[in-house]
C-alpha cells in the first residue's frame, strides 16, 4: 500500500530532515497559472502529498489533510539568482512537519534571470527515480489548463531565506552538462554513458587535490542507484530503488544492468526493519555515516529522448540534487536525455566538511576532461 512506509522509509522519515529537490529550468519566462495547475496534477496524482506521516517507531502516513496551497507554493523573484543558487537554497528549506512534507517555488516566471520550477520533499515520500516518473505522467497541463494566484504569495529572496532548517547543511552544488559525445572522447572504453560518467568522476577523485588522502577502499568504491522504480507498473510512490557496489578499480559490468529489476536482499530488509529500533538521535548519524563512506554516491533518471513540458514550461533542463543526509566526497545525480546529461554535483571533504567552491572545481575539472 502506496500508504504504509516500508521499513527503509521509516528509516529515511526517522533520520530526518533527509530532503530531495529537484529544479525545472524554463528558457525564460513561462505562465505561473499554468505552471500551479501542473503542481496541482502532480499532487492530486498520489495520496503522499495530503497526508502526514504520524509515529517515531513504526510512522505511517496519517488521514488525508486539507491543503493551504500558500504553505506550500510561492511565487519568488529574484532575477540576480543563478540556478546552482537557487538549488543551494532549495536544499536547505524547512518543511514543517504538521503539514504534508513538500514544498514548491515558481521562480522568475517573468523571465528575468533563473527561470523556472524548485521542488522540494521529504524522502519518506519517495525516491528520486519514482517522484520523477511520477511527474513525468502527471505534470503536463495543457495551455488552457490554469488555476490563479490569488492565494499564492510573492516571496523576496531575503523572506525565503528565512524559512531554511539550520540542521540541513550540503556543500554549494555544481550544475552541468555532459553531451554522450564529450564523455565518449574522455573514456573511450565505457561499457555505457552511464558507466563514463561514473569513470569520469573517479578521475576527478584522482585527480583534485581536496581528495588527497582518500584511502583507496573509499576512493575506488562507488554507489549506484539500480532504477527499478521506472519499471513498475503500479505507479505508487515510495522508495523502492536500490543501491549496489560498483567497484572503480576494475572495469565496471554492473553498469549495462543498472536499470534491471532486482529483489531487495533479505539481510538489507532484516537491517531496515532492526532500524526501527534505534532511537532517532543515534540512528541519523549511523546513516549519515553510511550513506558518507563510498567515494562517489551516482544516480541517473531516464526521462526521454527530449523534455516533455513539465509544468507547463518549456524546459531548458531538469536538475535533480542528491538526499542532504550522506556527505559523501561526490554525489552526482542526473536526469539523462537523448543528448546526454544534466547533472547536479556536491562534493564534500573527505571528512564530509564542506569547502568553498569544491563543487564548482570539481564540474569545472569534469567539463575541461570532456572537450
Amino acid at each position: 500500500m502506496s500508504l504504509l512506509l516500508t521499513p527503509a522509509e521509516a528509516a529515511l522519515y526517522r533520520t530526518g530532515p533527509n530532503n530531495i529537490s529537484i529544479l525545472f529550468e524554463a528558457k525564460g519566462g513561462f505562465d505561473p497559472e499554468r505552471a500551479l495547475f501542473g503542481l496541482h496534477q502532480m499532487v492530486e496524482g498520489t495520496e503522499r502529498f495530503h497526508r502526514i506521516p504520524r509515529g517515531r517507531i513504526s510512522p505511517v502516513f496519517g488521514a488525508r489533510v486539507p491543503l493551504h496551497w500558500a504553505d506550500h507554493v510561492a511565487v519568488l523573484e529574484a532575477p540576480d539568482l543563478a540556478a546552482a543558487q537557487m538549488m543551494a537554497l532549495t536544499r536547505r528549506l524547512a518543511l514543517p512537519m504538521d503539514r504534508p512534507l513538500w514544498r514548491a517555488v515558481l521562480v522568475n516566471p517573468d523571465g528575468a534571470g533563473w527561470s523556472g520550477l524548485a521542488l522540494h520533499f521529504d524522502h519518506a515520500i519517495a525516491d528520486g527515480t519514482r517522484i520523477s516518473r511520477h511527474i513525468v505522467k502527471q505534470a503536463r497541463p495543457a495551455p488552457d489548463q490554469k488555476i490563479p494566484l490569488s492565494d499564492i504569495g510573492r516571496y523576496t529572496l531575503e523572506h525565503l531565506q528565512s524559512q531554511t532548517d539550520l540542521r540541513l547543511t550540503p556543500a554549494e552544488p555544481a550544475l552541468l552538462r555532459l553531451d554522450f559525445e564529450a564523455l565518449s572522447r574522455a573514456i573511450p572504453d565505457a561499457a555505457s554513458h552511464s558507466d563514463a560518467l561514473l569513470r569520469l568522476a573517479h578521475r576527478t577523485l584522482l585527480e583534485e587535490p581536496a581528495f588527497d588522502g582518500l584511502p583507496s577502499s573509499r576512493r575506488d568504491n562507488a554507489q549506484v542507484a539500480r532504477i527499478e522504480a521506472l519499471r513498475s507498473a503500479s505507479g505508487v510512490l515510495g522508495n523502492r530503488a536500490r543501491m549496489v557496489s560498483v567497484d572503480l578499480s576494475a572495469p565496471s559490468l554492473a553498469s549495462t544492468a543498472l536499470f534491471e529489476r532486482t529483489r531487495t536482499p533479505m539481510i538489507d530488509t532484516a537491517r531496515m526493519a532492526v532500524a526501527r529500533f534505534i532511537p532517532a538521535a543515534l540512528l541519523r548519524p549511523i546513516v549519515q555515516r553510511e550513506f558518507s563512506q563510498p567515494g562517489i554516491v551516482l544516480t541517473v533518471v531516464p526521462v526521454g529522448r527530449r523534455l516533455p513540458p513539465l509544468f507547463g514550461l518549456d524546459l531548458r533542463a531538469i536538475h535533480p540534487a542528491a538526499p542532504v543526509l550522506g556527505r559523501p566526497p561526490l554525489a552526482v545525480t542526473a536526469v539523462r536525455t537523448g543528448q546526454g546529461f544534466d547533472i547536479c554535483l556536491t562534493a564534500h571533504g573527505i571528512d564530509g566538511q564542506a569547502i568553498p567552491d569544491l563543487s564548482q572545481r570539481v564540474a569545472d575539472r569534469m567539463l575541461a576532461a570532456a572537450q
